[in-house]
């Protein structure tokens, strides 16, 4: 799932929800987290021992530089980046402890792809046969644009389907680029593509399959980090978003162990954004105390937590970041939305070359953005 705002809890979250009065400190310690809290400490020591494997890696590749001075700055540079290295380490580690008391998690069993208790439905009968999940859409052609600054983010719910577990998942495509103008000519760089896979029970909660995230660097494809399936390396799905959730439930998004360990927790169901976070997102506005506000983290990266907003029958409006529990100002908000590609040269999408755009992610994506219709043609 895209991380647009960074920001540093750094092992605060237990103690920053339960300020927000997210989370009661006594119905926290309510169930057994030794499973939990003994994956956080495996997980610290793996994350150490990693550290010191690409500490050796770089030295070795030091050792094979012929200048000396450069080969004694090379074993300079390598010794300087293992302190923050390993603070990085704690900083997971007690962001993960933290998750534990917020989940009161033993240990992340059954997938819930596998829980009988989950009947799956088939992505095409929503929403002819069951009723649509208010914050999320799984109907094919539903397509929407996201912008934060210089970054367009494009969603389009295309017409496959994956089967993952025996479950029906639906491919949900996102691309996140950099607009550029200079001119009058737009250009349009990738920063990130991913295939999302979503299912739907028969109650309409929605569940993350997995995805593959594919991660550019100046335009060149570097990575696949945070890439998972569940079913495959021990990786789990979990509940994208509930139908009816209430506030101060928490549960987990996915379960990758050091790809994707993403918490959602459900702060309030009708409410609107404050000004002191900036206020409403004006094309697609909350107020008056409208929509669904989340707290979303991932202990992985303890350096990532916002807070969203969910409009209901219209799907995600606004994210707000945060700072040591303090906001930053930046904000990713829904600009337009409609059944089709079709949306993208509305102007209220506010794209500067939506031709130029719709060529480059038929470039990045093509089954989901290329017009095949027009080629055979």
């Amino acid at each position: 799932m895209n991380k647009l705002f960074v920001v540093s809890i750094t092992g605060v979250v237990c103690s920053m929800l339960l300020t927000l009065g997210m989370i009661d400190s006594a119905t926290a310690g309510g169930k057994k987290k030794g499973g939990c809290r003994s994956t956080a400490k495996t997980l610290y020591k793996a994350c150490y021992y990693d550290v010191g494997d690409d500490y050796q890696t770089v030295r070795a590749n030091c050792t094979n530089l012929a200048d000396r001075d450069e080969r004694n700055e090379c074993y300079q540079d390598a010794r300087s980046e293992l302190r923050p290295a390993h603070s990085e380490c704690r900083d997971q580690y007690s962001a993960r402890r933290d998750a534990c008391e917020i989940l009161a998690e033993d240990v992340y069993d059954p997938d819930p792809l596998l829980d009988p208790a989950n009947q799956f439905i088939n992505p095409d009968d929503v929403p002819g046969l069951y009723y649509p999940n208010p914050y999320v859409s799984i109907q094919a052609g539903h397509t929407f644009v996201l912008s934060s600054e210089d970054e367009i983010v494009v969603v389009t719910v295309t017409d496959d389907i994956r089967e993952i577990q025996g479950v029906s998942c639906r491919v949900v495509v996102d691309v996140v680029v950099e607009e550029e103008e200079d001119g009058g000519t737009y250009e349009y760089e990738p920063i990130e593509v991913t295939d999302d896979w979503f299912a739907q029970d028969t109650i309409g909660n929605v569940y993350y399959c997995g995805e593959i995230a594919r991660n550019y660097e100046d335009g060149v494809l570097r990575d696949l980090d945070g890439s998972f399936e569940a079913g495959l390396d021990y990786a789990k799905s979990g509940e994208l978003i509930r139908i009816a959730p209430a506030p101060g439930d928490v549960h987990r998004q996915e379960f990758a162990l050091g790809e994707a360990e993403d918490i959602i927790q459900y702060e309030a169901l009708s409410t609107a954004p404050s000004q002191a976070e900036g206020g409403d997102n004006e094309s697609f506005p909350c107020a008056p105390d409208l929509c669904l506000k989340t707290f979303e983290f991932a202990p992985l990266e303890p350096s990532a937590t916002e807070f969203k907003y969910y409009l209901p029958d219209t799907g995600f409006v606004l994210a707000v970041g945060l700072e040591d529990g303090e906001l930053t100002g930046e904000r990713e908000e829904l600009v337009c939305i409609g059944d089709s590609l079709d949306i993208l040269s509305d102007p209220t999408c506010g794209i500067g070359d939506p031709v130029e755009l719709l060529d480059e992610l038929c470039d990045l994506a093509p089954d989901a953005f290329c017009d095949n219709d027009a080629d055979e043609d």
